[in-house]
């Protein structure tokens, strides 16, 4: 690039050069992308289990519709210091906090939410999971016994996209 003055328009030039590297522009997420995207695994239709599933969803649905209305703002009447917003969630889901830009990439974009019944059955007694989530393969996997209410959802799952954003369980 040097050989073809190119570095030097770059520096000169930076928006106009800006498309040649840039596929378009980075769009913020919001919460309709993340619900169109989840792919949740439930249990056989019709079963208590699946019941308990999709009430998970939709409590999911609500934290995300909550989060995109406060638009980053803390609640400081909960108890939170750092303010959530879409592409924190999204991030902590995938490790990515934008909408992919590739048209392809953005076709197969899916994220998988799996459902934990079993945890006291393989920890013990216990007062609280969070979720884990496997950001190379887009999954989520929720611990529904612990997220019965929305107030323990959002408690949860605040704590979790706050304090989970490494490669390791909070």
């Amino acid at each position: 690039m040097e050989l073809y003055g190119l570095v030097d328009q770059m520096a000169r030039n930076p928006e106009a050069c800006h498309s040649l590297f840039v596929p378009g522009k980075i769009t913020k997420p919001d919460a309709d992308f993340i619900m169109m995207n989840c792919q949740p695994r439930f249990s056989e239709k019709g079963t208590s289990k699946e019941r308990t599933e999709r009430k998970v969803i939709n409590f999911l649905q609500d934290f995300l519709q909550e989060v995109e209305m406060s638009d980053g703002e803390t609640d400081s009447a909960a108890g939170d210091k750092e303010p959530l917003a879409v592409p924190h969630v999204l991030q902590w889901m995938t490790g990515q906090a934008h909408i992919p830009i590739l048209p392809d990439e953005k076709r197969h974009f899916k994220i998988t939410c799996k459902f934990d019944h079993d945890c006291r059955e393989r920890l013990g007694d216990h007062l609280i999971c969070y979720p884990i989530v496997s950001a190379c393969t887009k999954t989520v996997t929720f611990p529904v016994k612990h997220l019965s209410t929305y107030t323990d959802f959002r408690r949860i799952m605040g704590e979790a996209v706050r304090y989970g954003g490494g490669f390791h369980r909070v």
